[in-house]
């Protein structure tokens, strides 16, 4: 049985998105990228059908989709509502669901995710860690929190989310939580471990 992967994202980041589905194809996975597949009307049930038959959700946050959302450019305010769409659903299914960012800062609030990577595929050691975590979810694991000890959480009191994360930060680096876009200050770093 082969699983299925549901790609979020702006057809705009094209390189990020076809690197991505390259590590896909490679590890056996499906990938339902809406703009392959042919969509009825309405659209929000044949993206539904989508998600329900996905064993993952991933946002991939490339330099454009960070792009358009400060610009505020025409339709930003469509992606934004089917990003809150796709990833309620994804919530409501209860698969995990990935903020992956191609390099760049979130820079928009995700209502709901367990897992944060914050590097893109530009590299061959980040292109094996996506080829392993795929390869993973190809033999059925999913990646709940907390695993391999990458568990943090946003430590502001409203919003308080708690997810891997997926990357490897000096002492005194600061990053934006995703869900409410504050500031969390890793004072010691922040080391995962292998995956």
């Amino acid at each position: 049985m082969a699983y299925q992967v549901f790609l979020s994202h702006t057809k705009d980041d094209r390189k990020f998105l076809d690197d991505f589905d390259r590590v896909v194809a490679r590890v056996g996975l499906k990938a339902f990228r809406s703009e392959f597949e042919t969509i009825g009307m309405p659209q929000w049930r044949t993206i539904k059908e989508a998600m329900t038959e996905s064993i993952a959700m991933f946002l991939l946050v490339g330099e454009q989709l960070a792009a358009r959302q400060i610009a505020h450019t025409p339709g930003w305010e469509h992606t934004q509502n089917w990003i809150a769409y796709e990833t309620g659903l994804a919530c409501q299914t209860g698969i995990d669901v990935w903020v992956y960012c191609d390099k760049v800062e979130i820079n928009f609030p995700v209502p709901y995710f367990n897992n944060y990577a914050l590097f893109g595929l530009d590299t061959k050691r980040n292109f094996e860690f996506l080829k392993r975590i795929l390869t993973r979810y190809n033999d059925g694991q999913t990646f709940p929190v907390p695993t391999w000890n990458r568990n943090t959480h946003c430590p502001w009191e409203d919003c308080g989310i708690e997810f891997n994360l997926h990357a490897t930060l000096s002492p005194g680096k600061v990053i934006k939580c995703p869900q409410c876009l504050r500031d969390i200050i890793y004072k010691k770093g922040f080391l995962t471990n292998k995956s």
